[in-house]
């Protein structure tokens, strides 16, 4: 008997594998699912103590949860981040999600997967096309192959049509043929998706996708025009993040409902292009690790047959479907393969096909852990925010504030206190710079010279640091 049928009660609905109607993602012990507690809570000290050793090359977890056959037996966050409730950066994640808004129009017979991209946009190609440009299919764009000489050439017109700069770029490589990792491309799909649907790329995932799942934490930066930057920009909360690796998990099924064919699932998540060694985070990942095991539409093959939506210092949606099970993590480090080693050392051999005895001491440890989660009040990295360490320094009673011109920030005496920061008036993406009003935690201490040391993080976002200021005065 397999451990879904021990572990949770299954129904067939409309063909459609699943937990059993309002079970999705409610609390369970991890034994209740076949694993251990104290598995659980190795992972998340090797977390801390890689944290710690700076073996994340920079950097911490922010926040998890883990998902087995549906339910969820574990989840936390990092305080003073709060991943589980406030939405938070997801960078390439984003791919993901713009990829599932194309298999719903791919669905509904909208588009086809070999249309020219050319097409979509009568308005914004090149007077004289090149061959190669008037060959490019969505299927290219899906798979990173889509032939352009340069990534990212939306950066020739930053304030302006990106569609237009990345449709100019010179495609000197037959699209299909070479795969090269372009979040541009993925910025077309993005734009493609706008165009057939008549709504932004948000609210068209709101109405088939977000809505359906109980997702409402989303929210996107967006281009100078207003298209969604699809490639990027997107935020949500590690909750949130769970459920969109559920979906993936039933193959597009959820509570009965086949929202998305399994047809585009498959396709989406298995190989459809050899990835090999690319540059991840200013280092050149290649043979044996986990970003040369394969893409698909938006989605990396993972080793140990497994997949992942991926992005940037570390948010990942990993989805098992030989153990049934979904990890989801926020984060703000800088090597994500050791992110992802961790998780197959610690996580992978504990999905066990059997449900387990209860172990009551094991699982309050675990719960404990859990909320006692929380950064290190000195941070790891030395990193300036917003020249701050030029800034006057004020003692107030219980935090010391630093000004400067207009700008102020406070920093708690050994605990965190929080700014709320202002960078620009709207969502418009300045190419991956904050936007709109953040939030930013910081911390200090004196040191024997006087000077302030502050830690600092911003919250729901990726960046933080240590920085020393002036005298306390």
């Amino acid at each position: 008997m397999s451990s879904l049928k021990v572990c949770c009660a299954v129904v067939l609905v409309f063909g459609c594998n699943l937990v059993a109607a309002g079970e999705t993602l409610r609390p369970a012990s991890p034994e209740s699912q076949g694993v251990p507690s104290r598995a659980i809570l190795d992972w998340i000290e090797a977390c801390q103590n890689d944290a710690q050793t700076n073996r994340f090359n920079g950097g911490y977890i922010h926040g998890f949860v883990i998902l087995r056959h549906g339910r969820t037996i574990a989840e936390g966050t990092f305080k003073p981040q709060d991943t589980l409730n406030e939405p938070h950066m997801l960078y390439s994640h984003s791919k993901s999600f713009t990829s599932t808004a194309i298999g719903f129009l791919v669905d509904d017979g909208k588009i086809d997967l070999d249309d020219r991209v050319l097409r979509f946009f009568p308005g914004q190609s090149p007077a004289e096309p090149s061959e190669n440009l008037r060959q490019l299919r969505i299927r290219d764009l899906l798979t990173m192959n889509m032939g352009a000489d340069r990534i990212d050439a939306y950066q020739d017109d930053i304030a302006g049509d990106w569609v237009k700069a990345l449709l100019a770029n010179r495609f000197e490589v037959a699209p299909g043929t070479r795969f090269r990792y372009d979040s541009g491309a993925t910025h077309l799909l993005a734009a493609i998706v706008e165009k057939v649907s008549g709504k932004t790329l948000m609210s068209f995932l709101g109405e088939r996708l977000f809505n359906p799942l109980g997702i409402t934490s989303a929210w996107s930066t967006v281009s100078p025009t207003g298209v969604v930057c699809g490639g990027w920009g997107m935020n949500m909360t590690t909750r949130d993040l769970a459920r969109f690796g559920q979906f993936y998990l039933q193959e597009g099924c959820w509570e009965g409902r086949q929202l998305l064919s399994r047809e585009y699932v498959r396709l989406a998540t298995s190989r459809q292009t050899w990835s090999g060694g690319i540059v991840v985070q200013a280092q050149t990942i290649g043979s044996g690790s986990d970003w040369n095991q394969g893409y698909g539409f938006q989605f990396w093959r993972c080793r140990h047959d497994a997949y992942r939506a991926d992005g940037a210092a570390g948010q990942l949606t990993i989805v098992f479907p030989r153990q049934d099970a979904v990890v989801s993590v926020h984060a703000g480090l800088g090597d994500m393969q050791r992110e992802l080693d961790l998780i197959w050392q610690y996580l992978l051999p504990a999905f066990g096909d059997e449900a387990l005895p209860e172990d009551p001491v094991s699982q309050q440890k675990l719960n404990a852990a859990c909320a006692a989660l929380a950064l290190p009040l000195e941070d790891n990295s030395d990193c300036v925010f917003e020249a701050m360490d030029k800034a006057k320094v004020i003692d107030q009673t219980q935090t010391w504030q630093l000004v400067r011109g207009e700008r102020k920030l406070l920093v708690g005496k050994g605990c965190w206190a929080i700014t709320e920061w202002k960078f620009t008036d709207d969502t418009v993406e300045p190419l991956f710079y904050n936007v709109g009003t953040r939030r930013i935690a910081a911390n200090g201490y004196l040191r024997a010279d006087g000077k302030l040391v502050v830690s600092w993080q911003d919250l729901g976002g990726i960046r933080h640091g240590r920085f020393v200021v002036g005298t306390a005065k």
